[in-house]
């Protein structure tokens, strides 16, 4: 195994791994999000069909689904931003890592 001794190598080597690593967190929150939304807007349809079934006289064939927001909120509110945020950051640190290594003569 070769172990490179210029700090450029190393800086693109550090550059292509957070860029790794953050786009990969970004990418799973995004699907994280998207399925809370989905849940959400299923949650929401389900409730204004069974309240049109209500309002028409007729059987209410499924429940009313009530307090999907408070799920979501609460998700998100933890650690779902502090993954958000890091994936940001290690993508932004890997593109600078990556720019900056051209400026040093390996």
């Amino acid at each position: 195994m070769i172990i490179p001794e210029d700090i450029s190598t190393w800086l693109k080597i550090a550059g292509a791994l957070c860029t790794a690593i953050g786009s990969t967190l970004l990418a799973w929150r995004v699907k994280e999000i998207l399925k809370w939304v989905v849940y959400g807007l299923v949650a929401h349809e389900q409730s204004i069909s069974q309240i049109r079934k209500i309002l028409n006289n007729q059987q209410q064939t499924e429940p009313l689904v009530e307090g999907v927001t408070k799920h979501l909120i609460d998700v998100e509110s933890k650690l779902g931003v502090f993954l958000l945020v890091l994936g940001l950051v290690l993508l932004a640190i890997g593109m600078l890592s990556t720019a900056a290594s051209y400026f040093f003569v390996g």
